[in-house]
């Protein structure tokens, strides 16, 4: 239940020194959740040539998220040094464009579309747990955080462009993480070499988005050749047209909606499952309940998409594992206008600052704030809290477009994972949160696997 002191949130202004900036830079998500312990729920404070603004109470989120979305645009570093590999595509537009771009994707995410896509995710996920026989048998060890990286690009590969990616899925994927620590780098620096210098660096990030945008252009060919699958996204969007101008996607937005949806459609899941996993290996309690529940509804038949109602616990624990470790931990925007939130100004061109991971762990919304505890997520608890105490996706109409498939394709997976196999991790192993474009594990997830 929210207390007197979330429902009545006050500013505060904090002075950041320059001197903190590398502190920052080094651990945002310990500064992030310090600020909101230490001066609550609506902070400012000046950061460098910036006026920014944390919210971590849920109805400023609402407001700037929902209430008064228009207001705010993604005209933020943060979405300005993604664009560097999507371009314009959904994740990083605005305005009349992005809204646009939505009406005519949508429909490929209708959740009957998301449904039948079912038992695909499935056949890509059994080829991997056959993979893992011998490495279970002989004790040795995965990086689960890599074969999460891998499986959920086959997937979205072929979701998305009926390509079977089981060979080069493993090298994409590399490439793809390659261009998002570039990004993380840029965006922590001030002054960067322009990508036309031929640094380290600059060189892997170029060679991961050529390898990334010849595929798409072949995929693009191909469909528009007669030779692509007419049930995968492809399909949809190159048959897609706006229904203001009868116009249709140029190649160019083609490739940026493409691009977003691999880069944005495999790397969160693959981050979800991989901390699910984790956490699970932590809680031996949590994990026989689940266990226990996935051989009662499913008796040793192969999980289909009619089964996910039927396994609330499978829900529960993704939702809790989203909670703590979310893909998406800050949300940013800026205020094209000036506003007042809940009476408090916020001036034009001020940025905001807000993080899912910090409100999700918030010690007066959730019971067992720091604690794996998928108790959270009883129906009857969910409806004590405010709708964006949880947020994981984003929300109001810049709601992830893929929420859905992603709890599809995670409560697939951990459904089958389960029925097969229980992961540990490896003893010793440091697990430390790295927040780059998503949460990732700084030294990977090295976790023995044992058949059940």
């Amino acid at each position: 239940m929210i207390d007197t002191a979330v429902s009545t949130p006050t500013l505060k202004a904090v002075n950041i020194s320059p001197l903190r900036i590398p502190e920052i830079q080094r651990d945002p998500l310990a500064f992030l959740q310090r600020n909101a312990a230490e001066h609550g729920d609506f902070i400012h404070y000046p950061l460098g040539l910036w006026e920014v603004y944390q919210l971590n109470h849920p109805d400023l989120i609402e407001h700037v998220l929902v209430t008064n979305q228009r207001n705010y645009s993604k005209n933020t570093v943060q979405y300005n040094t993604l664009a560097k590999i999507t371009g314009r595509g959904l994740l990083t537009s605005d305005g009349r464009f992005w809204r646009r771009q939505r009406r005519m994707i949508q429909p490929a995410f209708h959740r009957q579309k998301v449904l039948g896509w079912g038992q695909m995710m499935m056949a890509i996920t059994q080829k991997m747990l056959q993979k893992w026989k011998p490495v279970a048998r002989s004790g040795q060890t995965l990086d689960i955080d890599e074969e999460m990286m891998t499986v959920t690009l086959e997937i979205i590969g072929q979701a998305l462009l009926g390509i079977n990616l089981e060979e080069d899925a493993a090298k994409l994927a590399q490439a793809v993480l390659t261009m998002l620590d570039y990004v993380v780098y840029r965006s922590q620096r001030p002054v960067v070499l322009p990508l036309a210098i031929p640094t380290p660096r600059n060189r892997r990030f170029r060679a991961g988005l050529q390898k990334l945008d010849m595929l798409i252009d072949q995929a693009i060919t191909n469909h528009q050749q007669g030779h692509g699958n007419p049930d995968d996204i492809l399909s949809h969007l190159l048959a897609a047209t706006d229904r203001e101008t009868n116009e249709k996607m140029s190649n160019a937005e083609l490739r940026d909606e493409i691009i977003t949806l691999i880069v944005a459609g495999h790397e969160t899941a693959a981050s979800g499952l991989t901390w699910l996993f984790y956490l699970l290996s932590q809680n031996p309690i949590v994990e026989e309940e689940l266990v226990a529940e996935i051989d009662e509804v499913l008796n040793d038949r192969l999980p289909t998409t009619d089964d996910l109602p039927n396994l609330p616990t499978v829900r529960r624990v993704i939702d809790e594992a989203l909670r703590l470790y979310p893909p998406a931990w800050v949300i940013t925007r800026r205020a094209i206008e000036a506003d007042r939130v809940l009476g408090a100004p916020i001036p034009a061109n001020a940025i905001i600052i807000m993080s899912p991971y910090t409100t999700h762990r918030h010690p007066a919304l959730w019971e067992k704030p720091k604690e794996f505890y998928p108790d959270h997520f009883l129906p009857e608890v969910e409806k004590t809290r405010p709708r964006y105490a949880y947020f994981p996706f984003g929300g109001g109409q810049r709601l992830c477009i893929g929420d859905s498939f992603a709890k599809v394709e995670m409560g697939l997976m951990v459904t089958a994972v389960y029925q097969k196999y229980r992961l540990q991790l490896l003893s010793n192993h440091p697990v430390v949160p790295d927040p780059l474009v998503t949460i990732r594990p700084k030294h990977g997830m090295m976790m023995t696997i044992e058949r059940r």
